[in-house]
């Protein structure tokens, strides 16, 4: 093999996935009718009961949350589906499809009632939802079928349904941003790679003490893994032979040797939690480029599913105002019974600092812009930070200091403050250095990322050859292959594994020596090379505590994991 051909930088968390956001027309042409004939699906929201979004969130805290009696007692699909499922609009949406059915329609509801999906023949979901749906086509990626005038919900059934997917939304059509230059040598100084990620935070060892564990990635935009580059990597590294064991969804790997562009994301992803977390049973959970919305496909799949990985890592998302407030209002909620029934959900924070990607090349963007899903109060959210790879001390990533992205975070435009973090987050709102007028931003809501870890300069194998890689979208994989090692030890004694982990991270940075405190940097500037990157005139400052840069800080692994199997169950 040839060790290190090329060095390439990739800003990766920042390549975008909208959930049926259709401020995202832009870059799509419309075409042609859809043929008649053409057979589509659309995916039906059956509406929970009213009270699902407060109840959720108070059973989430009450199994979450360290102190209660009931922390670890998580439910199972079923129980979380008798909780929240309005039996009555489930069988009124399947009942009025099932009299409007005709030959070639297909009709099925989830394993747990929230959604039910209808293909058919597009000439019967025109006149079903009074849409008209065109082809849609954009650069370098598939077209796509939408409504050219959006639709509308029959009456029978519009106060049983929250939304439909598939109809009027449009992906965003992003590309990850590439520069490349030779090496001179095969192991180039100032890079990451998983033995120095074990000795920067401190894990002893990468092996899961039992084989009854489990973790996801999600992948979407035509990204694809090679599992010969794994095995390259793996060996090049000295990891352990750790497979993927489940794909779920479309994979070529050959595209890895025509265009590494094509699996930048994904053999990053898949080579640094199968580095971090062994011995753990991986899988990689890719969505079509044909779907019509990639996150309400994955959330479909997940609520057909009686035991998914407990572990998901997400390196995708949005701009937060680019999205409905049904689409993500209902998504958080989704969310927050993935955590009732004992999930991680693990997302990637952004590179482009406050400002988002879309001030990347654009200045007059600049503003405080937050990223979805990381604002969810109901995932982990991961920022990055930069110094390790060289020897330096750890500050927050930022292109201003050379490390080609800038560590996502601030606040969210939707969701309140959660409890877990009021105490930390109003601690820095206090506090904070060279604070932005509050007037900018929400200062009230959700502040995020939660945590963070080296995000610049990981070596990965792509097409045979290794590279040089930057972005949140590295950090998020590395701490969900954390979580997947401390669920391990807490399977291995009988204990229930982590779930929605905010509550208890919150609580033992405030108690514990659990974090490398964070306290230099800043993030108003987008991604980018020297003299290359477009800053903004606010961004936020880290300092001690938490701080909308890097969170609660980057993990004492040893000590985390020490934290979580003392907690009592």
């Amino acid at each position: 093999m040839h060790r290190v051909a090329l060095s390439v930088f990739f800003v990766l968390a920042a390549v975008c996935l909208a959930f049926a956001a259709s401020a995202n027309t832009a870059s799509w042409r419309r075409g042609d009718r859809v043929t008649a004939t053409e057979k589509h699906t659309v995916v039906f929201a059956v509406s929970n009961v009213p009270t699902a979004a407060a109840t959720c969130d108070s059973l989430l805290m009450a199994v979450s949350t360290p102190v209660s009696t009931k922390y670890g007692q998580f439910l199972t699909i079923d129980q979380v589906s008798k909780i929240f499922g309005d039996s009555q609009a489930l069988h009124a949406v399947l009942a009025f499809l099932e009299r409007q059915k005709a030959d070639n329609w297909e009709i099925k509801s989830t394993a747990s009632g929230d959604f039910i999906t209808l293909t058919a023949p597009v000439a019967g979901l025109d006149a079903l939802l009074n849409a008209q749906f065109h082809y849609y086509h954009a650069v370098s990626v598939p077209s796509i079928r939408r409504s050219s005038v959006g639709y509308s919900v029959p009456t029978e059934i519009a106060e049983h349904v929250d939304f439909v997917g598939g109809v009027d939304s449009f992906p965003p059509v992003k590309h990850h941003h590439i520069r490349s230059h030779e090496l001179s040598s095969p192991y180039p100084a100032n890079s990451v790679f998983p033995s120095l990620i074990n000795k920067v935070y401190n894990i002893a060892s990468n092996l899961s003490p039992t084989t009854n564990n489990s973790m996801a990635l999600f992948e979407a935009l035509g990204q694809d893994f090679s599992p010969a580059d794994l095995q390259t990597f793996q060996q090049e590294f000295g990891v352990r032979s750790n497979p993927v064991k489940t794909v779920i969804g479309p994979n070529n790997p050959n595209t890895c040797l025509s265009n590494p562009n094509d699996c930048g994301e994904a053999n990053l992803d898949v080579q640094y939690i199968t580095s971090i977390a062994q011995n753990v049973d991986t899988t990689y959970w890719s969505i079509s480029t044909a779907a019509q919305d990639p996150f309400l496909d994955w959330i479909v799949a997940l609520a057909n599913i009686s035991s998914p990985p407990l572990v998901h890592s997400i390196s995708y998302g949005s701009i937060a105002t680019e999205d409905s407030h049904a689409d993500v209002g209902r998504f958080n909620l989704e969310t927050c019974k993935l955590g009732l029934r004992g999930l991680t959900i693990v997302i990637s924070s952004g590179d482009d600092g406050v400002a988002n990607f879309e001030a990347r090349n654009d200045p007059s963007q600049c503003g405080f812009h937050p990223s979805f899903p990381a604002t969810s109060p109901y995932a982990t959210a991961v920022g990055a930070t930069q110094g390790p790879e060289s020897g330096r001390p750890e500050i927050a990533c930022s292109s201003s200091t050379g490390g080609v992205v800038t560590t996502g975070g601030g606040f969210s435009y939707y969701f309140p403050r959660p409890a877990y973090q009021a105490a930390a987050v109003s601690s820095y709102l206090r506090s904070a250095p060279n604070l932005p007028p509050l007037a900018l931003f929400n200062a009230s809501s959700r502040g995020y990322p939660d945590v963070a870890v080296i995000g610049y300069n990981y070596n990965v194998v792509l097409g045979g050859n290794t590279y040089l890689e930057s972005g949140t979208s590295a950090s998020a994989p590395v701490f969900a292959g954390m979580i997947a090692l401390i669920n391990g030890a807490l399977i291995a004694q009988g204990k229930s594994p982590v779930g929605f982990a905010n509550p208890a991270l919150y609580s033992l940075a405030a108690t514990r020596d659990v974090f490398n405190d964070i306290t230099v940097g800043e993030n108003n500037c987008c991604a980018g090379y020297p003299g290359q990157f477009i800053c903004c005139q606010y961004g936020f400052n880290a300092t001690r505590g938490w701080d909308p840069l890097t969170g609660l800080g980057s993990p004492k692994f040893s000590n985390l994991r020490a934290a979580f199997l003392a907690l009592k169950q």
